[in-house]
């Protein structure tokens, strides 16, 4: 069985976005099952091995992560989901990653974010090797994320060797930029 999992991004929520729109498609079909993690948006609870330890419940206690797996992450839960690849070396069969970027900060991002986002980096020797663990990845982004840049964007999908959709006027595909559905997405399941 095909299971899912949909990795919100920074500060953000399991019930923002396109994402309860694509868990219902997903859980129309019965022999699929999606699950959105709530990750921790408290400041001191806010990095990677916060959410990491959330993941390995589902992982290890559940044994729900598995060469059936797809991954969904959306923004910093892009990098999140792909590190903990790597870090666990669990096999998977696809990796989603929506407005995915790594090692990246932007010019506008406040003093919190530039203290968070960086323990879900991935130290670019080591970010190759998620083609050991994943049978297909794609990169969705928009040409015009008004928060990363499309050499940001783009650098992550070609560090991974990605398949790269760019999506005209996208934004960061999120509700913001009007993706409360994201019919795109679908065909990539």
């Amino acid at each position: 069985m095909n299971n899912y999992f949909i990795i919100h991004g920074f500060m953000g929520s399991n019930i923002e976005n396109w994402f309860p729109w694509l868990k219902s498609k997903i859980e129309m079909e019965n022999d699929k099952l999606c699950i959105i993690p709530q990750f921790p948006i408290q400041v001191d609870k806010h990095n990677y091995n916060s959410w990491k330890e959330l993941l390995d419940i589902y992982n290890y206690e559940y044994n729900m992560i598995n060469k059936d797996t797809i991954f969904i992450g959306h923004s910093t839960g892009s990098i999140c989901a792909l590190k903990y690849i790597l870090e666990t070396k669990t096999k998977i069969k696809k990796l989603i990653l929506v407005s995915g970027f790594n090692d990246y900060y932007p010019d506008n991002e406040d003093a919190l974010h530039r203290k968070l986002n960086p323990t879900y980096y991935v130290e670019e020797q080591f970010i190759k090797d998620i083609n050991e663990y994943v049978e297909e990845i794609i990169c969705i982004y928009g040409d015009n994320d008004p928060y990363i840049t499309q050499e940001a964007l783009h650098g992550l999908a070609k560090s991974i060797n990605a398949k790269e959709i760019i999506i005209h006027n996208g934004g960061h595909l999120n509700s913001e930029s009007g993706y409360t559905e994201f019919n795109e997405l679908l065909q990539y399941l």
